[in-house]
């Protein structure tokens, strides 16, 4: 018999990305963003990527999972 692991999600962010458009074509594009915490229906919005970056690691900092590494499946 072969054991299933099962992935519990704790932490889940929607997060929303989209060009506004400017009057003047020649400036250069102003791209917005908006993180939706699923957990707590929190939502912020970002300026960059760092700026989502710390946000979701003061996320798992708070659940307690400070020793961490970021990787593909």
């Amino acid at each position: 018999m072969t054991a299933q692991v099962v992935t519990t999600w704790r932490h889940r962010f929607l997060i929303d990305v989209w060009v506004e458009p400017r009057e003047v074509e020649t400036l250069p594009a102003v791209v917005r963003a908006r993180v939706h915490d699923m957990a707590t229906d929190e939502e912020c919005y970002v300026g960059s990527f760092a700026e989502l970056e710390r946000i979701i690691d003061a996320r798992l900092d708070a659940d307690g999972v400070i020793f961490r590494r970021w990787e593909r499946s």
